[in-house]
């Protein structure tokens, strides 16, 4: 092997290089002493150092003279080490026999590389560069404290080298793991990469760091001299903002020309053909779309969209479907189509389809909006998925009955769901130009359940004594009938309306807690009950826990409760505890050690009851409008939950009464005597928006009172939320029957399926009006309402089908052993998402695809995740936030080894 040499035959010594000669001559038991290298005689590090605990002096010495004058200064207990061009027979036997190995060292930094990793050759890629030596330097520099890993097979290549570089010194990738466009983008999206690139450089020098970065460029296919610009450049950070500003410059549109000729002059990029901007921006959004956590894209695209602006072509953010404004974009688009789709003026019955216009231009704006990356999660999309509900609903005629158990269906079946759409709307968004939107549709939507609520109030108060199931009979006629078969938890969470328990029961669903809610024995669907009035805590609270009308506190529900137990022979000592009694627990534990053991004695408490304020507390102190109701904002629920699981208990969820939102557009009557906000003596008599109650369900002096019906009406102080009046918001509670896993045998319970209205999410040429002949039998026995899967294009059922065929399909069965999902669930299921729009499903059309309740799709996608989610990468997904089930086709054919395949 040949290197190139200076004219004198000698080289510079470098820092490494000495260190290294001195670590040698350690190994031969040279403890200190006179170290003489034949290099010139020239040294631009410092003149003293220290290593391995001794002292070192360096002594430049252009003569055999020179020579002597150093080693007269040399240390007793450390280490001269002589640079001089002079040969051994210049300086003769009395120089030499003062060095040690009496002779001069010539350094060859290849052969000390060699001897570091062990290696007997080298590849000639390390060594024809034209700067070889100060590459060889720099390996030496950056040797790790535990040295280089030794070259398989005693050769070192320049992938074993410049591999362990990247593993020790840049923190690039593990061992064994292929370096390739992947590595490198994902390497440069880190906050610190840039930083440590330029370190290392100082470091190890430009020659290292130039030859890496050429042999990282070399393994990024298309992209190989936008990464070697960018990273020699020290722009490591903006390696993946600007390939997804190249995926902006690929087609013809005006002005691209001149766009791609300023991000080539500010970066000094050269040439840069189409198919290379197009593989920058697969590298970079694959990236992004698929690896990354949420922070780290939004940073990226957020650097992205500020280079941009310093190009002066802001204007094409627009277009992306990964920045920010590219989302800004499509939400003002669907803004838009929904502005126009808004009627002008409605007639006189809010019944009929308010929303006449075909919505498939909208439904196409949202689908365009459910593309972009930053979509999930984002407060803008997720009210104008909530506007998309609203519309559907508002283009759909919804006349029905006038009796009062079909006003009940129709508030469980649909409006109830409403309320949670309007709730989403209502949080509002920061996107410009959009609030006047939002507003138009929550005014087309207020006006037809202001409507809505006046004929629920009116069938009620024309019913004294409802055929309907009403709180009072709730335990008696079914809790505790279902505790002498199985062992049962009551959770009575104050204040919960229909609305908040679909979106809790929703987010229970979605996790990964296991809980599938059923139907009472003998029913086909969600239940729910009527308050007692008005609908105030110490009225329905009370009825509920005696299972008969009755009025009072927390002593008084004790009280009603163990009567109520006793004379059902069911539990004497009936364990009922209430929000105080939850609270009092000592640190470390989730549960006081009273409620955890009556909990887990099945066989003593068939029935534990426990009661939860924080709905009914948010309406006074804080804003339900923006709060989520899941496990983790309803305090206690999580840990009485998990004791539930652990004991084998069924779980009933109610409440006492639901409840309405203050919007800050309410009025607020002064009457001399009321019940709490909503509620009134009769005196003076009723206003439109008013109803007037009697009958013995009327839990006040003289069975009468008079209830406010519209939501913005209220008799009392300003208040986050209220309660007491007559809106089925207010009166109708939920009775939600809930089991971990599949139901206990010998129970008559069966999984609810798809409790959300049809609208809910699909459009209005596939849901059918609600229009029922009759009211149903009772308010629990609802005719059920099942979900169709779509029918997957033909396309995607053979992608599907491949899929399932092939070799990685097999072999990741097996990897993940037990599966119970069937393949033809799991073909069916990919058929559908396939030809979806965007790829993604509501999950209520997932579910129906592999034929299981909504409710299990959580622990079903899961288990198929694990077949199809090759090596980690993600492709399938459950959204949590919009209840949605998505496919990523780039990634599960290329997973899949499916790419070409039409």
């Amino acid at each position: 092997m040949s290197h190139a040499a200076n004219e004198n035959g000698v080289h510079s010594a470098t820092d490494p290089m000495i260190r290294f000669l001195l670590d040698q001559a350690a190994e031969k038991r040279y403890r200190a002493g006179v170290l003489g290298i034949r290099a010139k005689a020239a040294w631009d590090g410092p003149e003293k150092f220290t290593h391995s605990g001794k002292q070192v002096v360096v002594a430049p010495c252009e003569s055999t003279l020179a020579v002597w004058e150093a080693l007269r200064g040399r240390l007793r207990d450390g280490w001269l080490v002589v640079l001089t061009p002079r040969t051994d027979d210049e300086l003769g036997l009395g120089v030499l026999s003062h060095f040690a190995y009496q002779r001069l060292r010539t350094p060859d930094p290849w052969q000390a590389v060699r001897d570091l990793f062990d290696a007997v050759r080298l590849d000639p890629a390390l060594y024809t560069r034209p700067d070889n030596r100060a590459v060889a330097a720099g390996l030496l520099g950056a040797k790790p404290g535990k040295g280089w890993p030794p070259a398989p097979g005693g050769v070192l290549t320049e992938s074993h080298a410049f591999h362990a570089v990247l593993r020790s010194r840049l923190d690039m990738v593990d061992s064994g793991m292929e370096v390739d466009a992947r590595a490198v983008f994902e390497w440069s999206a880190h906050p610190q990469a840039t930083e440590r690139l330029a370190d290392f450089r100082d470091e190890v020098g430009d020659a290292l760091a130039d030859a890496l970065i050429d042999w990282l460029a070399r393994r990024c296919g298309l992209v190989e001299d936008p990464v070697r610009t960018l990273l020699r450049a020290g722009r490591v950070a903006d390696l993946v903002p600007l390939g997804l500003i190249a995926g902006l410059l690929t087609d013809d549109a005006d002005g691209s020309a001149l766009a791609l000729g300023l991000l080539r002059g500010k970066y000094g990029l050269g040439q840069l053909a189409r198919d290379t901007l197009a593989a920058w921006y697969t590298d970079a959004g694959g990236l992004v779309t698929r690896a990354l956590d949420r922070e780290t894209v939004r940073r990226l695209a957020e650097t992205a969209t500020t280079r941009l602006r310093e190009l002066d072509l802001i204007h094409l953010a627009a277009r992306s479907e990964i920045l920010p404004d590219g989302l800004s974009a499509r939400i003002s688009e669907l803004a838009s189509a929904v502005a126009r789709a808004l009627p002008r003026s409605i007639g006189s019955d809010p019944d009929e389809r308010l929303v006449t216009d075909d919505l498939g231009q909208i439904e196409a704006g949202w689908d365009r909006v459910q593309e972009h990356h930053l979509a999930a999660g984002d407060r803008a999309v997720e009210a104008f998925g909530a506007v998309l509900r609203l519309l559907r609903w508002l283009a759909v005629d919804v006349h029905t009955g006038s009796s009062l158990g079909e006003l009940i269906w129709r508030h469980l079946d649909s409006d109830a769901w409403v309320d949670s759409a309007v709730n989403e709307v209502a949080r509002g968004s920061a996107a410009p130009g959009v609030g006047e939107t939002l507003a138009a549709v929550l005014d087309l939507a207020r006006r037809r359940r202001d409507a809505h609520d006046l004929d629920f109030a009116q069938a009620l108060a024309d019913t004294e004594a409802p055929s309907e199931p009403c709180v009072e009979q709730v335990l008696p006629e079914h809790v505790i009938p279902l505790a002498n078969e199985q062992p049962v938890l009551l959770l009575v969470i104050d204040a919960l309306s229909v609305g908040v328990a679909a979106e809790l029961v929703s987010s229970l669903a979605a996790s990964a807690t296991g809980w599938v809610e059923y139907t009472l024995p003998g029913r086909n669907r969600r239940g729910g009950a009527l308050a007692a009035l008005p609908s105030l805590t110490d009225r329905s609270r009370c009825s509920l826990l005696s299972g008969e009308l009755n009025r009072g506190a927390a002593n008084a529900e004790k009280l009603g409760f163990a009567q109520l137990l006793k004379a059902h022979k069911l539990d004497e000592q009936a364990p009922l505890f209430h929000q105080k009694e939850l609270d009092t627990v000592r640190a470390g534990l989730a549960l006081a050690p009273s409620v955890q053991d009556a909990i887990a004695d099945t066989t003593k408490h068939p029935l534990v009851a426990a009661v939860l304020n924080i709905v009914d507390d948010t309406l006074h102190h804080t804003d339900p409008i923006g709060a989520r109701w899941n496990l983790d904002t309803i305090t206690h629920l999580r840990a009485l939950l998990e004791a539930a699981r652990q004991a084998g208990r069924l779980v009933v969820l109610t409440s006492d009464h639901g409840h309405v939102l203050e919007r800050r557009a309410g009025e607020y009557r002064k009457y001399p005597a009321t019940h709490g906000n909503r509620a009134r003596t009769t005196t003076p008599p009723p206003e439109s928006d008013e109803v007037l109650v009697r009958g013995p369900r009327v839990l006040t002096e003289g069975h009468t009172a008079i209830l406010a019906v519209n939501e913005r009406l209220r008799y009392g102080p300003l208040n986050a939320g209220y309660h007491g009046g007559a809106s089925p918001a207010e009166v109708i509670v939920p009775v939600i029957v809930l089991h971990a896993g599949d139901a206990p045998t010998g129970t008559r319970l069966t999984p609810v399926r798809n409790v959300e209205p049809a609208w809910w999410t699909r459009s209005p040429s596939r849901v059918q009006a609600p229009r029922p002949d009759r009211a149903p039998e009772g308010l629990f026995d609802l005719p059920d309402r099942h979900a169709t899967a779509q029918t997957p294009d033909p396309d995607a059922d053979q992608l599907a089908k491949h899929v399932i065929a092939s070799k990685v399909f097999k072999r990741q069965k097996s990897i993940a052993g037990r599966v119970t999902i069937t393949d033809e669930q799991i073909r069916v299921l990919l058929a559908v998402l396939s030809g979806a729009p965007a790829h993604r499903v509501p999950g209520e059309e997932a579910a129906a695809a592999l034929g299981i309740a909504t409710t299990r799709l959580y622990g079903a996608i899961s288990t198929i995740k694990r077949v199809l989610d090759v090596e980690g990468y993600v492709v399938l997904s459950y959204e949590a936030e919009s209840g949605q089930v998505a496919l990523d086709v780039a990634m599960l054919r290329e997973q899949f080894e499916l790419k070409g395949l039409s």
